[in-house]
């Protein structure tokens, strides 16, 4: 029993080393995408502000057409 409750805890703690793995890359590209959204915003001259409302905009119309 004390084998078995040791390789539990082995096997979960190497998930939860895989999932910590896969948030930090997440934020990492998240991070990125955000920094490229902010340089693409300054170049065109239009705020994040707008950029940010236009993607909500897009995003809540998508979820409207989907669900109803």
């Amino acid at each position: 029993m004390t084998v078995q409750i040791g390789d539990e805890i082995r096997e979960s703690s190497a998930l939860a080393e895989k999932m910590n793995d896969a948030f930090d890359e997440t934020r990492l590209r998240l991070k990125k995408t955000m920094n490229r959204m902010l340089i693409m915003a300054e170049r065109t001259g239009v705020g994040w502000r707008v950029w940010l409302g236009f993607f909500a905009l897009v995003v809540f119309f998508f979820m409207y057409v989907w669900l109803f």
